[in-house]
């Protein structure tokens, strides 16, 4: 009768109806993190450009300012968060000097029509070409013949082997026979490749249009164009050469820009095969790579830049007043040229992406650029083809540079908040660093490290920064580091402790001195003195992982105590599930975040793995709903009912059973030979603590999968539960009528039913 009791309150407890969560670190500094969608349709040049969820911008603008702000943008690095900071009705001026970056801003803000980008294409199309038409002449680059019927047909690309310098596969569409796919290239396949002279009239036309003869980047102009292979830029210089003889202006004109840009992205060779580099940041070849055929290259982009209309006003620089709500300012200048016009204008708040450094983007922007634009427009990034490494303490000086200008023209309370993707640890050193020293505060702080996304706010620093030694370091950043491991209850990856210390350190004006000495840069002194902190084997213990410090996950050395992380997110979804009316996925993300801020924000991958254990997308609505079977009294009934079954099924096989906390079978003295434990969540609250002789975890058959996220994500768990048996409710219900089973072949029927397969079947008996 005992047992039934702990049942009882076992299951309301653990399904959110008593108790409150226990969140020991609690700091004015850690924000809620905004959720989004992945987008429908990315839009030209997303590999380059910052990844953000839809959605994101509205939501964390709801919880900033007022629908009146102006907005500064001083980096304009994204053009989904300028759309979207539009759309909430700011008005917004952007600072985009990447000439490639504000076409695409410009033509998400007013988008062309798919009638504008098809005319476009039919435009190219039917340009002549020698006694022939654009079209044709391109597709017949691209000849090949059928692997099977061996008739003519027309490659969509070759796959490249860069060390042999030759194609070795080819994709096509045979119209004659059907035959689809890839297949072997042959010889006239490699001849065709190689009949394009990097010396050629086009390849020469593409280099003197970056950096004609005498220009002291016409080395490095080459070293990048080579990038492409030859017959790719054969293609899109004959290409670029067309667009002026086509008389085209206005509208028509840039929708064949756009499309062009589409094929100049497309046709390098930084698409590697399979399917690698999805965000290329070195202008290296993959070692298989994509040839593209740039004729189909500019029929995709027809989709690529046919993006919904946001209905909003732009505008480009100058302009005499601030924009008006709804409207967007793009300028071309840098924000630190930009701000001497700016007196007078009020910001309500500075929003931005801060750029990542990459030297594929940069240096192809140059290119590009140089060939749709002209020499002129890509002057003001033609030093990217020289600077063939971008650094983290280059960054962190880029940044400072960048925005110290800032601070003087701002209001004291005028909020900076920065979005920091793609958020690896050097990324946020550079970022805390950087904007310390550019005069700013560290006030607010949030971070998704599976996503390796982060959202940190400023504000202008009014005060002296703090007396910094490198002695007090790396106390700090212990400390630091121990509370979120505790905060968090569970071993923590090297970014989260990185960025609790170094966070830390920012928001206690302990960065900005690092600057002082112009001989010691501080982004390599915070990540030695940091590495130095958290490989003292005195303090934290490293689980897994190679050589490399960012490998693995910490642990601290004395016990760590409280509810571990996966457990709150658990009980909360739970939590909001109870309620009943149904949820999104997007508005549970969404409160588990709002509840479990700044460095406790759970990763995407967990919140979801709490709700299908627990929930059924209903199709109709669209919404997530507690499954039946997780009620709380149909839980409760399972429980007991599995409870009764152990007892029944011990008492049958002869052992002497005893119904306290467990169900545990006695089969003689010093102790239970099986011991039951039976929970109805995805862990038990002991994981980590001695485990009995005979110990079974007996779970649903739903828990099962969240079980094994639990410990993919925590070694801890996973170690312990290696230990341990784990029984699913429908197995002991199968055991219970099993007319066969007996002490001799019960532990071999206990282990038929393994928690990581779906549903498989009893043998036959």
């Amino acid at each position: 009768m005992a047992f039934r009791w702990v049942i009882a309150f076992a299951v309301i407890g653990t399904l959110g109806l008593l108790g409150q969560v226990v969140m020991p670190y609690t700091r004015d500094m850690d924000l809620p993190f905004h959720p989004g969608i992945p987008p429908v349709h990315a839009g030209p040049l997303a590999r380059f450009l910052p990844p953000m969820d839809e959605g994101v911008v509205a939501s964390t603008l709801e919880h900033y300012g007022s629908p009146s702000d102006l907005i500064l943008d001083p980096f304009g690095a994204s053009p989904r968060l300028v759309v979207d900071a539009a759309r909430s009705g700011r008005g917004v001026l952007a600072a985009v000097n990447n000439p490639v970056t504000r076409f695409v801003l410009l033509h998400m803000l007013t988008p062309f029509s798919y009638s504008d980008l098809q005319a476009a294409l039919a435009a190219l199309a039917s340009a002549p070409k020698d006694d022939g038409r654009l079209e044709p002449f391109l597709l017949d680059l691209y000849r090949t013949e059928c692997a099977r019927c061996g008739r003519r047909t027309i490659a969509d690309y070759f796959v490249w082997d860069r060390e042999r310098g030759d194609p070795i596969l080819k994709a096509y569409s045979c119209a004659e026979c059907g035959h689809a796919g890839e297949a072997p290239v042959n010889r006239l396949d490699v001849e065709r490749a190689h009949a394009h002279s990097r010396r050629g009239l086009q390849s020469s036309i593409a280099l003197e249009q970056v950096a004609p003869a005498g220009d002291p980047d016409r080395e490095h102009a080459l070293a990048a164009i080579a990038v492409y292979p030859s017959r790719a830029v054969y293609a899109l210089i004959t290409v670029i050469n067309k667009i002026d003889q086509l008389g085209l202006g206005g509208r028509r004109l840039k929708a064949v820009q756009a499309l062009v840009l589409s094929a100049l992205d497309a046709s390098n060779a930084l698409w590697g095969v399979p399917e690698g580099r999805a965000r290329p940041r070195q202008l290296i070849a993959s070692p298989q790579y994509k040839e593209a055929n740039v004729w189909r290259s500019l029929e995709k982009g027809v989709a690529e830049w046919a993006v919904g209309d946001p209905g909003l006003n732009v505008t480009e620089w100058p302009v005499g007043q601030p924009p008006e709500p709804g409207t967007v300012v793009v300028s071309s200048q840098p924000v630190r040229e930009l701000l001497s016009d700016l007196k007078g204008w009020k910001f309500g708040q500075v929003l931005t992406v801060l750029p990542r450094p990459n030297q594929a983007y940069w240096t192809l922007s140059a290119l590009w650029a140089a060939w749709l634009w002209g020499k002129e427009a890509a002057a003001q990034i033609k030093v990217a083809l020289r600077r063939r490494r971008y650094d983290w303490s280059w960054h962190a000086s880029a940044l400072r540079a960048s925005l110290s200008s800032l601070p003087p023209v701002l209001q004291e309370e005028t909020p900076l908040l920065t979005f920091v993707p793609e958020a690896e640890p050097g990324f946020i050193s550079a970022s805390l660093a950087g904007l310390s020293g550019a005069g700013f505060l560290l006030t607010g702080r949030c971070l998704r490290q599976d996503e390796g996304e982060a959202v940190l706010r400023w504000s202008v620093d009014p005060s002296p920064p703090a007396t910094v030694t490198g002695e007090s370091l790396p106390g700090f950043m212990e400390e630091s580091a121990r509370r979120v491991i505790r905060s968090r209850g569970e071993p923590c990856a090297y970014p989260v402790l990185q960025t609790a210390a170094l966070s830390d350190l920012a928001g206690a004006r302990r960065l900005s001195p690092l600057w002082g000495d112009p001989a010691i840069h501080p982004v390599p002194v915070l990540t030695e003195t940091f590495e130095t902190t958290i490989g003292n084997p005195r303090v934290f213990t490293r689980i897994g992982g190679g050589i490399e410090p960012e490998s693995g996950l910490y642990w601290l050395k004395d016990q760590v105590l409280g509810t571990p992380l996966a457990e709150r997110v658990e009980r909360m979804i739970l939590e909001v599930l109870l309620q009943g009316a149904g949820v999104s996925a997007l508005e549970a993300d969404q409160r588990v975040c709002d509840e479990l801020t700044g460095l406790l924000t759970p990763d995407r991958r967990l919140v979801f793995a709490c709700l299908r254990s627990y929930a059924a997308l209903n199709p109709d609505t669209g919404l997530w709903q507690l499954r039946a079977e997780d009620e709380p009294t149909r839980r409760t009934a399972d429980l007991l009912e599995i409870h009764d079954l152990l007892v029944d099924l011990g008492s049958r096989l002869g052992f002497e059973v005893h119904d306290e906390e467990r169900v545990e079978w006695w089969g003689g003295r010093g102790g239970p030979r099986y011991a039951f434990h039976l929970i109805a969540t995805g862990s038990p609250a002991e994981a980590g603590s001695a485990i009995p002789a005979g110990y079974c975890l007996v779970i649903p058959g739903g828990r099962a999968a969240l079980l094994a996220e639990k410990a993919r994500r925590n070694p801890v768990l996973r170690r312990w539960l290696d230990g341990v048996r784990v029984i699913k409710f429908r197995h002991i219900r199968r055991l219970a009528v099993e007319t066969t089973l007996g002490i001799e072949n019960f532990d071999e029927r206990l282990a038929i039913d393994p928690p990581e397969h779906q549903d498989p079947q009893m043998p036959l008996l």
